[in-house]
């Protein structure tokens, strides 16, 4: 029977419906003058054996081309994940295919082949070393989080002055900060070109964090400052050198949420009380937020809408409209548990 086997073919359709495999294609592809009892006959044939239509294939045959490539060095971290869900869904009310493929710097000839099966490409954080792939690329680019001819940006300083606010209207002086950077945050300091000259949102949370401590009235203390890698494997050790001090902070500002995941484990680990002992403070509001235990006080940027607005421009340069680049996403403070009065 059809539905025991792995995979169902277009010639099986064509079977089950009687008619030739070419009308099958004219059919799944709009094509051909196909009477429309004979068009039924096809859908029926497809529902009943659960036949997918494979893009890349119906490219490679030269068919209507309508698919969006997403290219992402990071695609098992929640950011990118919350990215890939907003295109996916932008890309199915616009009647598009989505290809989403890890980007690795070693591989960049197939991604470039599959670049050109489509009608524009959407970049996920990209870095240095797929900076020149993106170049190179034969079509639109639609960037979230990296630089192309279409970046879309999030307002990172003014996201980080908010949760930095946060903290001050509580009474907390002695605020840490684990950045992104696994170096230290100063951009002056980096050499442009290099990747971590790229994490603009990173040094732009940074800049959050020094510019509303000295807006208090407050010092900067050195050593309140840790870097990690977005992970939450990095955050957490960055949270226990922190609390390991002999004057620990009393609040922590995590720039990502994987991070502040990380912070709360730490926290735990060290007996203290979150948000009585300890206040954290993340970036993102990914799942993981409000998953937590307590509930994490967070800084919302619209990741769902960032990979929408991707897809409905990447749309709009395919049928050759020019689309406004918008202005820097704006955020949010989603207050939950793990803050509280100093």
């Amino acid at each position: 029977m059809l539905h025991e086997r792995a995979t169902i073919t277009l010639n099986d359709v064509a079977q089950r419906a009687g008619v030739s495999p070419m009308t099958v294609s004219n059919v799944i592809n709009g094509k051909g003058n196909v009477r429309p009892a004979t068009r039924q006959r096809v859908l029926t044939a497809i529902a009943e054996t659960g036949y997918r239509v494979n893009p890349l294939a119906r490219s490679l045959a030269g068919g209507h081309n309508r698919i969006i490539s997403v290219f992402t060095p990071q695609l098992n971290r929640p950011y990118a994940a919350e990215v890939v869900q907003g295109a996916g869904e932008a890309a199915e009310r616009l009647n598009y295919d989505l290809v989403v493929m890890m980007l690795s710097p070693n591989s960049t000839s197939d991604f470039s082949m599959m670049a050109r099966l489509s009608v524009g490409a959407l970049l996920i954080q990209p870095s240095r070393q797929t900076q020149q792939f993106s170049t190179d690329l034969p079509t639109h680019v639609v960037s979230v989080d990296g630089p192309s001819a279409h970046p879309l940006v999030v307002d990172n300083y003014g996201g980080a002055c908010l949760a930095m606010n946060h903290l001050l209207s509580l009474g907390h002086t002695e605020i840490g900060f684990i950045s992104g950077l696994e170096a230290e945050p100063d951009v002056k300091d980096v050499p442009q070109g290099s990747d971590l000259y790229e994490r603009n949102d990173a040094h732009e949370r940074f800049r959050g964090y020094r510019e509303s401590l000295a807006l208090a009235g407050l010092p900067q203390n050195a050593a309140y400052v840790q870097h990690g890698n977005f992970t939450k494997e990095s955050g957490e050790q960055a949270a226990q050198a922190l609390l390991r001090l002999p004057v620990p902070p009393t609040a922590l500002f995590v720039s990502g949420d994987a991070m502040a995941l990380g912070a709360l484990h730490a926290a735990q680990d060290f007996g203290l009380r979150v948000p009585g002992e300890l206040s954290v403070v993340g970036f993102d509001d990914l799942p993981m937020a409000t998953a937590s235990r307590p509930g994490l006080t967070t800084v919302r940027q619209p990741l769902l809408h960032m990979g929408a607005v991707a897809v409905q421009m990447l749309a709009a340069l395919a049928a050759g409209e020019e689309p406004l680049l918008p202005a820097p996403f704006p955020t949010q403070l989603i207050v939950r548990e793990s803050t509280a009065r100093r």
